[in-house]
């Protein structure tokens, strides 16, 4: 005999093949009918809103009348909500995200009585290694999810211990027939004993325990007011004498609590397709989708929030709840489908309409907090510099600049500051209307000019700010220069293209990269989930590059380059072999200082249903790969998927990975090291030695298909309607960047601190009134408080391997937190600085003080304003 607990729930897609619109229509009726019904039946004693809030939020927006009604059955554990803001994705998101997804998600339903503290995840499409250290930082001990499991090489039981790379633990838990095992269950005889029964004992004998978990809902069901009496007729007619009642999630866990002792362990990801998809190449569909996040994300970590950290140590006013604002409205993309972009067109119109629309105020709200902070700390017409990590940086900045004559000179700290000229430009002054008793008056302004530079800054401080002078000036400042070579280099590296191939030398240790660079396009017979080949398709692959311009300077060189494929438009024309040109643009870039090469790539998208990637080559051999997550790296084995793998998994499980950002090669003292920024999916390719095959994006016509060379069977998503996606073909200009380094060994420390190097750049605002258009609020007269600042400030230093990973604005009190984390293999003892601030968890909750901070893991503080002149 068993107890059953029965989880009646909704999983609530807030969008799909339907829209957000859709979805909230629907929302207005199935959420009053859920508190009508648990109102008036008291032996329906519990329902879940699928763990997230934003779709309560919508809910409440338009139906205030329903609010205290609600509030009263989640006080009552009647109604449970959260812990998630939305359902997140583990993979194509930062972590920093996944982090506030939980903590806006629990902060917005404490507000309204309780937050099931339960990380439940039924239906993301597998789950990153370090999601237990994420649960922990928001005091949840636990998780239960669906897909990823694989029972026959990870844990045998349904519920273990899993393990992060940081050493945290949560009791996990996974669902063998997923969050719709009981989906609309009935009373009578022959569906009790032809279905739920048997699920029953399979869900036993998986489980090995008297308490047994049975969801009970699907995608947008409603509530099902008979469930009490159909529970009463099921443990009734049970063989085995189960007791069949409505349970919550958190009843259960504090069940598998209690006998945790006896659990398997497992430390890795959860992205194995052995029994549900996992949909492993869904991270290079809708590229423009995940861009357009990625840049967003890296925006507010790396510009908005420490610009307003140092601002608001400063006395500066900030209005933060436009930063939740924003956040919120960034999460709302994250769920599994929606970043996914394996959604409809309409769905996927309102996603990127949502992210620009977050991308704009984000640029606003930085730009007002900016120029408060600058003005107020430095003259006209210099230069304000923010270096948002926290140890100091030096090398080459780029920034744009204005003055009124076509010569300038830079300084710093009263020193020349070498720089040279990227590109100027002359632009008209336009013209104003002055009103006078006449009338109106149109008055001509003088022209002036705008510079792209690049500065080789000096040692700027750490977490901080300083700033350059700019003056006027008839010295000419070198420029950048055309010249007939065709190889560019700096202190590190020698890039040379001969014979149209490109090579790259190390020129620290000799190593050479021959033919570094090649695109390979194939046909994608897929669709919005997954990528699958066409049978008989032969990828198209080219190295041979055309030099279009050298251009050489004392900081920066660069070239720019053109490589033409000849590819079929669509997959008819691929069998005719109807080909047209398709060419691609490809900059290259070497920076003084700097031991990476900047590679950017844009092209017109005019093909369809075919997928093309960057190879990179390398001189290492190796059976693994190396990626990112959150505060961690991953090692993944080199291993095409078994022959006979159609016989245990629901789609290929081929080594086609997503990463963070940082992907990685090593063998013995060679390392090959790429920073994706924004392209989630690789693959390492065995050529003799090995290829970093880097999507940059696929094409697709279609949101479902049957039967996949990759994915046998139905169509994902909707399987009985075709949904035709024109817009995820992709049609239009599309622009790819990414960074390259050779290293000796591929450390998580080294990794860190290349990706620091490219996404924590210095920022630049001139205190100019020449340009008024160049940010978004620049054109408005604002007066702000006088004060006078210092004209250059540090906020925090770390050593390495310690990183910041935010800096966000606390919610409990007016401060800041601090995040940090050891980007290191060994434990690092607590900075001294560091050991006198309150030590909290991601919820600002006081946890005990840790003296020493392990590998992949984190640590936060709580700054509060009140003590801003004890400088950390």
């Amino acid at each position: 005999m068993s107890n059953i607990h029965v989880i009646a729930h909704t999983h609530w897609d807030q969008e799909w093949y339907f829209t957000l619109q859709d979805s909230n229509i629907l929302a207005s009726w199935n959420f009053a009918d859920v508190i009508r019904t648990l109102e008036q039946n008291p032996a329906y004693t519990c329902y879940h809103f699928d763990g997230q809030t934003a779709v309560v939020e919508d809910f409440l927006a338009v139906n205030p009348q329903y609010c205290e009604r609600l509030k009263q059955l989640v006080t009552d554990r009647r109604l449970f909500i959260g812990p998630w803001y939305t359902q997140t994705d583990t993979y194509n998101v930062h972590g920093e995200s996944i982090i506030r997804n939980l903590k806006y998600g629990i902060l917005s339903a404490r507000k309204l009585g309780h937050a099931m503290m339960v990380g439940y995840l039924p239906d993301t499409f597998g789950h990153n290694s370090q999601l237990p250290t994420l649960l922990r930082g928001c005091n949840l001990d636990n998780i239960v999810f669906w897909r990823g499991i694989n029972h026959d090489t990870q844990v045998e039981k349904s519920q273990f211990i899993w393990q992060a790379p940081s050493g945290a633990q949560v009791i996990a838990c996974a669902m063998p027939f997923g969050y719709g095992a009981a989906k609309n269950i009935r009373a009578d005889d022959a569906h009790l004993h032809d279905k739920i029964f048997p699920i029953v004992n399979h869900i036993r004998q998986r489980s090995g325990l008297n308490d047994l978990l049975l969801p009970c809902g699907g995608d947008q069901v409603n509530i099902d007011p008979h469930l009490p009496e159909i529970l009463r007729i099921a443990s009734a007619c049970s063989p085995e004498g189960d007791r069949f009642q409505i349970s919550s999630l958190e009843a259960y866990i504090d069940r598998l609590r209690q006998q945790a002792s006896g659990y398997d362990r497992w430390q890795g990801e959860l992205k194995s397709p052995r029994y549900t998809r996992i949909h492993k190449t869904i991270g290079s569909v809708r590229y423009d989708i995940k861009k357009k996040n990625y840049d967003v994300e890296q925006f507010l970590l790396g510009k908005l929030e420490p610009t307003i950290a140092l601002a608001r140590y400063q006395g500066i006013e900030v209005n933060v709840q436009w930063v939740d604002q924003i956040w919120k409205n960034l999460l709302r993309n994250h769920a599994h489908d929606s970043i996914g972009g394996c959604n409809s067109d309409a769905t996927n119109r309102d996603i990127l309409h949502r992210l620009e629309q977050t991308e704009q105020l984000s640029h606003s709200l930085w730009n007002l907090v900016v120029k408060e902070l600058a003005t107020a700390s430095c003259e006209e017409g210099d230069l304000f510099v923010i270096n948002p990590s926290a140890t100091a940086w030096s090398g080459i900045i780029k920034a744009t600049l204005y003055s009124r004559t076509d010569g300038i000179e830079l300084s710093h700290h009263a020193r020349p500051l070498p720089f040279s000229v990227l590109e100027r430009t002359q632009v008209s002054g336009g013209r104003t209307v002055q009103v006078t008793v006449q009338g109106e008056k149109e008055v001509e302004l003088p022209p002036y000019y705008r510079w792209q530079v690049a500065i080789d800054a000096p040692a700027l401080p750490p977490l901080g700010y300083t700033h350059i002078q700019v003056q006027e000036s008839s010295r000419t400042a070198p420029a950048m220069r055309n010249c007939a070579e065709s190889a560019i280099e700096n202190n590190d590296y020698r890039l040379a293209l001969h014979a149209g191939s490109l090579s790259l030398h190390d020129k620290r240790n000799g190593r050479v990269i021959s033919d570094l660079l090649t695109f390979e396009d194939c046909a994608d017979a897929g669709d919005s989930y997954d990528f699958s080949p066409l049978e008989g398709d032969v990828p198209q692959r080219c190295h041979t590059f055309t030099l279009i311009d050298c251009e050489k300077g004392p900081h920066i060189e660069r070239m720019t380059l053109s490589a033409t494929l000849m590819l079929p438009p669509s997959l008819a024309a691929r069998a005719a072999q109807d080909v047209q040109p398709y060419p691609v643009r490809l900059v290259c870039e070497l920076r003084q200082h700097d031991a990476q090469l900047f590679i950017d790539v844009s092209l017109e998208n005019t093909v369809c249903d075919h997928r093309l990637r960057l190879l990179i080559n390398s001189d290492i051999r190796t059976t693994e790969s190396i990626a990112s997550q959150p505060f961690a790296v991953i090692r993944r084995p080199v291993a095409d998927a078994p022959a006979d793998w159609r016989q245990h998994y629901r789609e290929k499980p081929v080594d086609i990975e997503t990463s963070e950002g940082i992907i990685a090669i090593e063998e013995n003292n060679r390392s090959l090291i790429i920073n994706s920024l924004g392209m989630k999916e690789f693959q390492i390719c065995q050529n003799g030695t090995a290829q970093i095959a880097l999507t940059l994006f696929k094409s697709t016509g279609v949101l479902g298909r049957d039967d996949l060379d990759w994915r046998p069977g139905r169509a994902s998503g909707i399987n009985n309607t075709v949904v035709n996606t024109p817009d995820a073909q992709l049609l239009k200009p599309l622009h790819f960047s990414l960074t390259l380094a050779l290293a000796d060994r591929a450390a998580p420390v080294t990794l860190r601190h290349l990706e620091t190097r490219v996404t924590r750049q210095p920022y630049t605002w001139q205190n100019q009134t020449l340009n008024t258009l160049d940010n978004r609020l620049e054109r408005f007269t604002l007066n702000f408080a006088s004060r006078s600042l210092p004209e250059t400030f540090s906020l925090l230093t770390l050593p390495e391997p310690l990183m910041l990973s935010a800096i966000p604005h606390a919610h409990t009190v007016d401060g800041t937190i601090i995040r940090i984390f050891n980007a290191g293999e060994h434990p690092v003892p607590l900075p001294h600085s560091l050991r006198n601030i309150p030590q909290i968890n991601y919820l600002e909750e006081p946890v005990a003080d840790c003296t020493t901070i392990l590998p992949c893991s984190t640590c936060d503080f709580l700054f509060t304003h009140q003590e801003r002149n004890e400088k950390v």
